[in-house]
C-alpha cells in the first residue's frame, strides 16, 4: 500500500537545474504526504523499506545531487537531510488527525481550551523571551500553516547548500 502510494506522484523528470529538481521532489513527496498523512509514519528512517516507489524519489534528489561533486557519504546524507524535513512535518499532519479524532476538538477548539494556559506560562516572567514572541503576534495570536514551514525549510535547507 505504501508503495502504491509513493508511486502516485512521480520524480522522473531531470529537467531544470539542479535546486529546481531538488524543490520538485520535495514538493511532490510533500504532496504524498499531505494526501497520505498514514505515509510519514510507515517509512522509518532507521529501517529503510524495499519500496521501489520511494526510491524513484531518493534517486531523483540523488540525481540532482550527482553534479555537486559531494563525496557518497555526503549525498546520502543530503538525500536524508531533506527527506527527514518533509518526512518529520509530515508526521505531524497524522498526529493532528488523530488528536482531533480523540478529543473531538479541532485545533483552534484545541488552542481556544489551553490557550488561557499558555497566557499565564509567557506572564509568569519566568519565560521572557517566549512572552515577548507571543506579544510580537497580537490578539490574532500564531497561524501555524505546516505549507509555509515546509517551504521555509525546503528554502532554508537549499539555501545552506549554496544551490543560489
Amino acid at each position: 500500500m505504501a508503495d502504491a502510494a509513493y508511486g502516485e506522484l512521480g520524480n522522473d523528470s531531470i529537467e531544470g537545474s539542479p535546486r529546481e529538481q531538488l524543490e520538485r521532489v520535495g514538493r511532490t513527496l510533500w504532496g504524498l504526504y499531505r494526501r497520505h498523512p498514514w505515509l510519514a509514519h510507515v517509512t522509518p528512517l532507521t529501517r529503510p523499506l524495499p519500496l521501489p516507489n520511494l526510491l524513484r524519489h531518493g534517486e531523483a534528489i540523488l540525481r540532482a545531487l550527482d553534479s555537486r561533486g559531494l563525496s557518497p557519504s555526503a549525498r546520502l546524507d543530503v538525500q536524508i537531510m531533506l527527506y527527514t524535513h518533509i518526512q518529520g512535518l509530515a508526521v505531524q499532519l497524522e498526529a493532528e488527525a488523530q488528536a482531533q479524532a480523540a478529543t473531538g476538538l479541532s485545533e483552534d477548539d484545541w488552542m481556544s481550551l489551553h490557550g488561557p494556559g499558555l497566557d499565564a506560562i509567557a506572564a509568569s516572567g519566568w519565560y521572557p523571551h517566549f512572552s515577548a514572541l507571543m506579544d510580537g503576534f497580537g490578539p490574532d495570536g500564531y497561524d501555524l500553516d505546516l505549507d509555509r514551514i515546509f517551504e521555509l525549510g525546503l528554502r532554508t535547507l537549499l539555501d545552506g547548500l549554496d544551490f543560489g
